[in-house]
């Protein structure tokens, strides 16, 4: 008999537009396919129409709680923001804890008698956190206190550096309380579990490691343009902003100075007034905003880059970009969980003039690139199969559902 799941969503994965978004839908559909899934996830009841008829299709079953969220830097978001400052949860939170999404989640529990409650990302275990539907596991993409953490250190405007130093120590008592109950935690690193592990003691802990779908991304017959850089990310979450502001700032120039071809395409949805505005005034750089399919400008790169100094969990931009052959340089951290050896199947750099070597030399030394690119490639096509993490995922759920079945306890 096929194990029933209730799974609950931040938002519907559909379009799969971000790094957490693929992750979740490149294994929870597959999981689909091999398991009775009842989804609920908050939703916007206009936008998201398409997506709530795609998540039909995708799961056994799927809920919507309807939401329209603040859209961010308008009125509405800083007036949210400022409210929250007196609040004991984080701002990110906080606007996930509405009585509706609990009550929907419990009354299908009641109704369906599932053998476990999956919940992905924080953003909705912690709403959920006084539920008493047992098992239940959470699937931490990130480390979400450390991730607000490093952007506080980075910080440098007086104020934003208040309300960020609130914000991620507020995340870690909420996220160490979450932790702590959940019967299971599942990380998409080593180094997130060890984190996990000595900041709550824990051990409940296990690893699920980022895959690739390799049929999509593969090496195209296109011909990368000379001196092109290429990132990919959703230009809306802050470290990938903050990346592609510090590499206009510090490192770009220099690349520039060295090689006067070079130029850069950010690809990525809902770029920033604040970021087009700098950007148009470097030399070659390009703002795409969305694209249907990242695959052509990852395709026409000649280095692709992520320069991230704030995040957590892993980013799936740099095996994607490995599936398609190509030289990676990142910073440590946009590397961080991932199995690569730097000078091997991919770069690393920290400082400024570091990366921009780094970048310099793959644009100067074809062989040297196509080493890269060709060892990264190697590698990913035989460790990163989706269908290998979901039978790892399958292995962790049936350990928690040997002895016992959900159930909300009176």
């Amino acid at each position: 008999m096929a194990m029933k799941i209730l799974l609950t969503l931040p938002r519907p994965l559909f379009p799969p537009d971000t790094g957490g978004k693929i992750r979740s839908l490149n294994i929870l559909a597959r999981l689909a396919r091999r398991a009775e899934i009842h989804a609920v996830s908050f939703a916007d009841p206009i936008l998201d129409a398409v997506a709530i008829s795609e998540m039909r299709s995708t799961f056994e079953s799927y809920t919507p709680v309807f939401w329209r969220e603040a859209t961010k830097r308008s009125v509405r978001f800083y007036q949210e923001v400022l409210t929250n400052q007196c609040s004991a949860l984080p701002y990110f939170l906080a606007k996930c804890y509405r009585p509706r999404f609990r009550s929907t989640v419990e009354e299908l529990a009641a109704r369906k008698h599932f053998d476990l409650m999956f919940c992905d990302f924080l953003h909705t275990a912690a709403p959920l956190l006084e539920s008493t539907i047992r098992p239940r596991m959470v699937f931490e993409h990130n480390v979400e206190f450390l991730l607000r953490k490093r952007k506080w250190e980075v910080e440098k405007h007086p104020l934003r550096k208040v309300v960020l130093g609130a914000e991620w120590r507020k995340t870690r008592t909420i996220e160490a309380k979450v932790c702590r109950s959940f019967d299971r935690i599942i990380t998409v690193s080593g180094q997130d579990q060890q984190t996990l592990g000595h900041e709550f003691g824990i051990k409940n802990v296990s690893t699920l490691p980022t895959g690739v779908d390799t049929d999509f991304f593969r090496p195209l017959d296109d011909r990368p343009q000379p001196g092109r850089l290429v990132f990919v990310g959703s230009m809306d979450w802050d470290p990938n902003e903050d990346g592609i502001l510090w590499l206009l700032r510090e490192a770009y120039p220099r690349i520039r100075q060295a090689v006067p071809d070079a130029s850069l395409s950010v690809v990525g949805r809902n770029p920033s007034l604040h970021l087009r505005a700098l950007a148009a005034r470097e030399p070659g750089v390009e703002i795409t905003g969305w694209v249907p399919d990242v695959r052509p400008h990852l395709s026409r790169a000649a280095v692709v880059v992520v320069p991230l100094r704030v995040g957590g969990g892993t980013r799936i931009k740099i095996p994607e970009a490995m599936a398609m052959g190509k030289a990676v340089v990142s910073t440590p951290v946009g590397a961080e969980g991932l199995p690569f050896c730097d000078g091997r199947e991919i770069r690393i750099a920290e400082q400024p003039e570091e990366f921009a070597q780094a970048v310099i030399e793959l644009l100067r030394n074809v062989s040297l690139r196509n080493s890269i690119g060709t060892l990264a490639l190697k590698e990913v096509a035989s460790r990163y199969s989706w269908d290998v993490v979901v039978d790892k995922l399958e292995e962790i759920l049936e350990q928690m559902t040997r002895p016992r079945t959900l159930a909300v306890v009176a």
